[in-house]
Formats: structure tokens, C-alpha cells, sequence
């Protein structure tokens, strides 16, 4: 019976010992690290994730012409077996393009995953993701910018057709510029107009750049 007692204690203390060591190799799988001997890769994005990532979303015209740029830093973990989790935004510029950056990063697939020591780790990764207007698209923007703060929202016109985000028109393709105001503007183009129409015409028509 004694011996049995202690066959018993031994098997239990076995067992016991088991479960811990199970539960440390868990826990060392959930390690994360921030510094590794080769930082994981991105098929396709070559040595410049953030400009791949970049590439991926769609910059609006509407983003333009409200001025939104500047850099939208994420931070995620690319895995042992090269999945991506805890996408996370450390800095954003916009609530719609900071979404639409982590849904990217989210998306992305075909990762190598890091390497310390010669094995695939979890490492951490912490990127920019750099949006910035030309010289025109900030001046444009500061113009609307001032507009709006007057409250007004005038409708532009080019060539008869109103114009719904960027077009890029030379000065020397320019051949008149009119601005209409008060109701024969809103007689002409309806409630778009009711803060003024600037119509421009073209010498020889301008297709959007955008």
C-alpha cells in the first residue's frame, strides 16, 4: 500500500511537472521581440514597406483638398509563421485614412518572419506610412481652407462640367475665369451654387489628372 502511495506521488509530481514546463514553452512562444539578427520581410514590397503600404491606399481627392498629410505611424507583430496580429495606430492624420492604412497592413500576406539565432521569431514592427501633397495641392488646399472659414463653399466649374475633386489646368490653357453670385447662380446650377459658381473655361479641354 506505502509503495503504491508512492508510485502515486511520483506519477502526480511528474505530471505536475509537466504542465509547467508546457506552460513555459507557451509563454516563450507568445515572446515578442524588437530587435532580431533579420527583420521579417514582405513579398513584393522589396526594402521599403512603408512606401509598399503606401501604395496600397487609395489617397482621395477629398483628403487633398481638406490638406490632410503627414505621417501615420502603426505598429503590429509579424509571427513566427509569418501572419500578421495586434495591428495597432501609434500616431494617425485622419480617422477615414488612418483606417484605411491598418485595414492595408491587416490585409498584407506573404511575410518571412524575423530570425534570432538562427530560428523564426514573433517580432514587433513599428512603421510610417508617409502621405504628403505637392506645392499646388497645399496652396490649393490653404485657399479652400480660408474659404471655408468664411463659411463659404463656392461650386467650380470647368468647361461646363462641375468639378467633383482635382483637375490640373495650365495657366496657358486658361480662357476666362467669371465668377456668378446670388440667384442667377443657383438658376444656373442649382443649391451647389448658393455660395457662388467660379467657372473656367478651357482653350482645349483638360482631362483630370486625378
Amino acid at each position: 500500500m506505502k509503495n503504491s502511495s508512492k508510485l502515486l506521488s511520483l506519477c502526480l509530481v511528474f505530471l505536475m511537472g509537466t504542465l509547467v514546463v508546457s506552460g513555459q514553452e507557451q509563454v516563450a512562444d507568445l515572446n515578442v521581440y524588437t530587435s532580431v539578427d533579420k527583420m521579417p520581410r514582405l513579398k513584393g514590397a522589396g526594402k521599403d514597406i512603408s512606401r509598399y503600404i503606401r501604395k496600397q491606399v487609395d489617397y482621395k481627392d477629398a483628403y487633398k483638398l481638406n490638406g490632410v498629410e503627414g505621417d501615420i505611424w502603426v505598429s503590429f507583430v509579424v509571427t513566427s509563421i509569418g501572419i500578421v496580429e495586434k495591428v495597432e495606430l501609434e500616431k494617425g492624420i485622419d480617422p477615414e485614412l488612418d483606417a484605411e492604412v491598418l485595414k492595408i497592413v491587416k490585409e498584407t500576406y506573404g511575410w518571412k518572419p524575423g530570425v534570432l539565432n538562427r530560428e523564426k521569431v514573433n517580432t514587433q514592427m513599428r512603421l510610417p506610412v508617409r502621405f504628403s501633397l505637392t506645392n499646388s495641392e497645399r496652396q490649393m488646399a490653404q485657399y479652400l481652407k480660408g474659404l471655408d472659414n468664411m463659411g463659404k463653399h463656392p461650386l467650380f466649374v470647368l468647361d461646363n462640367k462641375p468639378v467633383d475633386g482635382l483637375v490640373q489646368i495650365e495657366d496657358y490653357n486658361v480662357e476666362s475665369i467669371r465668377v456668378i453670385k446670388g440667384d442667377k447662380a443657383i438658376k444656373l446650377y442649382g443649391d451647389a451654387a448658393k455660395d457662388g459658381v467660379v467657372v473656367i473655361t478651357s482653350k482645349r479641354g483638360t482631362p483630370p489628372i486625378y
